[in-house]
């Protein structure tokens, strides 16, 4: 089989995960400066510009992300039925320029300086109460200790 034919049998036959990976986007140049990096996931809530299609130079927010589809919701795009009913048209993710990133999501903030995403306070608490649960049996064995001592000097 030829290599094109091999990519395509690999998308389309590709797992949630490696498709959920897929939805990306490049970045503007702007953001480029900023963060160092060409492409991210494409988020919702994250300002888009249509660079290529039928839509080419339209801008707006990302309202769904459809994995099956492989392409994002804008909002203000829609198309309309025979019968009236307007539906989201989906744009494929490599026909879009992120132009404002959705900041919301402290993983992703820290991904894109750099930096190893930090514990939440939640994720912390649990951490601490697992490292206090560990330490107790230890406390215990040095008091069993303590009073074998004590038995032992009373003789």
């Amino acid at each position: 089989m030829k290599p094109t034919k091999i990519r395509n049998q690999q998308i389309y036959r590709a797992t949630y995960a490696i498709r959920s990976k897929q939805i990306s986007g490049s970045l503007s140049k702007e953001l480029r400066k900023k963060y160092g990096k060409r492409s991210i996931r494409i988020n919702v809530d994250d300002t888009v510009r249509i660079i290529r299609g039928e839509y080419k130079g339209i801008d707006g927010k990302v309202t769904k992300i459809s994995t099956e589809k492989s392409g994002v919701a804008i909002e203000g795009i829609k198309k309309e039925k025979l019968k009236g009913e307007k539906i989201d048209v989906y744009i494929p993710s490599s026909n879009v320029l992120i132009i404002g990133l959705n900041t919301d999501d402290h993983w992703r903030k820290s991904k894109l300086e750099g930096h190893k995403p930090k514990a939440t306070s939640k994720e912390t608490k649990l951490e601490k109460s697992k490292e206090t649960k560990l330490e107790k049996p230890k406390e215990t064995k040095s008091k069993k200790s303590s009073k074998l001592k004590t038995k032992e000097t009373k003789d």
